[in-house]
């Protein structure tokens, strides 16, 4: 369980008087940029509050913030941007103060996104008609799991190190979620989910990222360099591990299909969310057979 944030959004067809009506909620982890936002489904009850005019000016405030959520996401993944955080947060709660407002955020306990907004609009939100949604379980999920199973397994903080990269040779350089290293590196991790909408894009990531891994593994000079640009030693036998959030759909699972031809290639150990606690433990166990080789 993590700390996420939550705002209702609300509806005020006459600023002036003050009166509202909530039409939805937006909630994250602002440390690992996993955001969902949900709009009522009781779409009745607001129209008896609120004009139409005022529904749409709503209706276009949830539509560009599901964009946003959806655009850092997807840079997200793709290492090519930073995740939303409380001050993306803080400042929709500051600039709406119209016809669209939100709460001030307020913390609550959960796994991640989705299952915060359970809670919140079975605890706070009149939504007859909701019904259980089919969670999508994002790789900003998959990385929130890796970190908490590497707390579980008590990893020191000075060893473990989160987005970093790895350069193989003069050119190549790739992320990796997760190092853990004493001077050498000791295991590199990365976290995959197939449940996206762009597959093919996601495609060209992993063979892209799986090259590079390659080329390591051929013997090509290799170094790490993490967040504090300290520099570590990467050597072609590292132990490799892949955490995966497994398809849902025929097609996400032809691109599995092909990232695990990848990743056998690599010599990587691959695991589900539900064996997440299995990466730390294998670095625990070579963190401690090192540890015994110099004392001997």
């Amino acid at each position: 369980m993590s700390r996420y944030l939550y705002s209702i959004i609300r509806c005020l067809p006459d600023p002036q008087t003050g009166e509202f009506v909530n039409v939805g909620v937006i909630a994250g982890d602002p440390d690992t940029g996993d955001w969902a936002i949900r709009r009522l489904s009781n779409i009745e009850r607001i129209r008896k509050f609120a004009s139409q005019a005022a529904l749409e000016v709503s209706d276009r405030f949830i539509a560009r913030i599901t964009g946003e959520i959806d655009d850092a996401r997807a840079a997200a993944e793709a290492d090519t941007g930073e995740p939303l955080g409380e001050a993306w947060l803080n400042r929709l709660c500051r600039d709406h103060r119209n016809t669209v407002q939100l709460s001030a955020p307020a913390p609550v306990l959960a796994g991640h996104a989705e299952a915060a907004l359970e809670l919140i609009f079975r605890s706070m939100m009149i939504d007859p008609a909701m019904q259980p949604r089919q969670e999508t379980v994002s790789r900003n999920r998959a990385i929130q799991d890796l970190r908490d199973a590497y707390n579980r397994a008590e990893i020191p903080g000075s060893l473990l190190k989160p987005r970093v990269r790895v350069f193989v040779g003069e050119r190549l350089h790739s992320p990796i979620d997760f190092a853990v290293a004493n001077g050498t590196v000791v295991q590199l991790t990365q976290a995959w989910s197939f449940q996206v909408t762009v597959i093919d894009d996601l495609s060209t990531r992993v063979k892209a990222w799986g090259y590079a891994i390659e080329r390591l593994r051929r013997g090509d000079a290799a170094r790490l360099v993490d967040a504090q640009d300290s520099v570590s030693g990467v050597s072609s036998d590292v132990d490799l591990q892949i955490v995966v959030v497994p398809p849902k759909t025929a097609h996400q699972g032809i691109a599995y299909e092909e990232a695990q031809q990848v990743f056998s290639g690599l010599g990587a150990a691959v695991h589900t969310l539900d064996d997440v606690d299995a990466v730390p433990a294998r670095a625990a166990a070579l963190l401690a057979a090192r540890k015994q080789r110099t004392a001997d």
